[in-house]
């Protein structure tokens, strides 16, 4: 197995290219003297303005988010190599009034290499075009249902791309949501032949005084395969927003140790799945 797919792991939904329909330069009925020149271009040009000014494309809305963290952890392991260089995450969003979403995701990365303190040359970046479906109390049940095809993409090295899909049903009780995660690849796991990954998870989260959210993750990513690579990840932390950005604190560990995984069982790249504290702000708009 080459070395690099055995120490890469990727976390974190295609931006869609829509082709606006040019409903400012449509024809109209005149009841009088077509108007030409300058008063028809004035026209055209206001209309073009109202259509950019408006909340909605082909029936649905955009919108952003972005993250600054002071390390990258997605299951467990650090995406930027034990928190070396802070993160930096950006997502842009078409959701339809239908519950169907479209969308493009991107973030740095930085992975060590098969050599002890000697980083990855050839990732530093992920992108993800995405489409899913999210729609809230099914049958009057109060259970909500979000699934997303995730494609990774890696610039500088696309043997390594696959496909995700990411499946979560949640539910409100009380101040306590419990949301349920079950995330297979489609593809071959980071493009190993024949690696196919499940994950599994639990992610709680509970409303303080004060709109401080209290949350956490267990979870165990699994692997159909010859490798002995299995690890179980968790984390906790505290959020609340703050002058309009949410403000997150979190500890992640996992079971991972030198020796015992196939793919981060070694010591030239353990460190990205040993416990860390990651502080992270973000915005919504």
């Amino acid at each position: 197995m080459n070395s690099k797919k055995t120490v890469l792991k990727s976390l974190p939904l295609a931006l869609a290219f829509t082709m606006i329909n040019p409903v400012w330069a449509d024809s109209q009925v005149e009841t009088g003297p077509a108007e030409t020149g300058p008063a028809k271009a004035a026209k055209e040009s206001m209309q073009f303005t109202e259509y950019l000014d408006r909340d909605e494309v082909l029936g649905g809305k955009f919108s952003t988010w972005v993250e600054f963290a002071s390390d990258y952890v997605f299951r467990g392991e650090s995406e930027t190599n034990d928190g070396k260089i802070p993160s930096l995450k950006a997502a842009v969003t078409w959701t339809h009034s239908s519950g169907i979403y479209l969308g493009y995701y991107a973030a740095n990365n930085l992975f060590p290499s098969s050599v002890k303190n000697v980083d990855n040359p050839d990732i530093n970046a992920i992108y993800g075009p995405y489409v899913g479906y999210a729609t809230k109390d099914i049958g009057g049940t109060g259970i909500n249902l979000n699934s997303m095809l995730f494609q990774y993409v890696y610039p500088g090295d696309t043997d390594s791309n696959y496909l995700e899909m990411f499946n979560y049903v949640d539910k409100q009780f009380g101040l306590v949501n419990i949301k349920l995660e079950y995330s297979p690849t489609i593809t071959d796991w980071f493009g190993v032949d024949g690696v196919q990954s499940h994950n599994v998870a639990i992610h709680p989260s509970v409303a303080l005084p004060y709109d401080f959210i209290l949350s956490g993750s267990l979870g165990r990513q699994m692997f159909e395969s010859q490798y002995d690579a299995d690890w179980t990840h968790w984390n906790v932390g505290i959020s609340r927003n703050v002058f309009g950005y949410n403000v997150d604190v979190r500890y992640h560990d996992t079971d991972i140790e030198i020796g015992k995984n196939d793919f981060y069982g070694f010591d030239y790249n353990n460190q990205i799945v040993d416990s860390r504290v990651v502080f992270g702000v973000s915005k919504s708009f």
